[in-house]
């Protein structure tokens, strides 16, 4: 049996645990091999310190982070916070080539088009993944981490493709919000959103994630799971 593998594209520490944690430490906890790139080390992360404390201290939370989730490992490209627009994209790519062959995932998740919140380093690490996603060729979905406002439609509640851009996947994280408010505190350095008794916290949190499938490209899906779709209709040859 193939043990089933994902890989996780991100730009900056905290990236993993405040929008999608839950999906990431459910996923580890059924066995799911997770591996996590992120791009730079967040050393724009704290203006007050210099860059290389920032990033010190930014990687250590990130490790922790990941360690509470249940991550396999983590790897850095090694570029730095806030420059990520100014990267030759096809060094990028060529950097996350390879680790695709490597890992082999079933599932790759990364931002979408807009990073969510429009920064440019989440939209530079968006066509980093999905052009080096393409070339690579592999038999895997790629998901875009759904517009934040999806996590505002409440629990259970799909939000349509006028709002996510695509079919879209929700996540029930019910039972790991506990642990996404765990990992979202290793990164206190950035003032998380949820900063008191994790039991406590966990209930302010949304108990559903939403992610979009990018590829393949189909009209729509029937599924609640990352790794196992139903297509509702015909997959379309496009790519956007």
């Amino acid at each position: 049996m193939i043990k089933q593998s994902m890989l996780v594209v991100l730009a900056h520490p905290d990236d993993e645990s405040f929008p999608l944690g839950g999906t990431l430490a459910k996923y580890a906890a059924l066995g799911v091999q997770i591996t996590l790139i992120c791009a730079t080390k967040g050393e724009a992360g704290i203006p007050s310190l210099p860059q290389e404390k920032v990033a010190l201290l930014r990687e250590r939370e990130l490790r922790a982070a990941a360690a509470v989730l249940g991550l396999s490992e983590v790897r850095f490209l090694g570029w730095k916070d806030g420059e990520l627009a100014k990267v030759d994209e096809s060094i990028a790519i060529q950097q996350l080539l390879p680790i695709l062959r490597e890992i082999h995932p079933q599932v790759v998740i990364t931002f979408g088009p807009d990073g969510i919140s429009g920064h440019p380093d989440h939209i530079a690490v968006h066509h980093w993944t999905a052009a080096a996603f393409d070339e690579a060729d592999l038999p895997a979905k790629l998901y875009y981490i759904a517009p934040s406002e999806a996590t505002m439609q409440g629990c259970g509640v799909i939000p349509t493709t006028e709002i996510t851009g695509g079919p879209t996947v929700g996540i029930d994280i019910g039972d790991y919000r506990v642990t996404k408010v765990q990992a979202a505190q290793c990164h206190a350095s950035q003032n998380p959103p949820f900063p008191g008794d994790p039991e406590t916290e966990a209930e302010q949190v949304a108990c559903h994630e939403y992610f979009v499938l990018a590829r393949p490209i189909v009209q729509a899906i029937s599924t609640d799971d990352l790794f196992n779709i139903w297509v509702k209709q015909e997959v379309s040859h496009e790519r956007a």
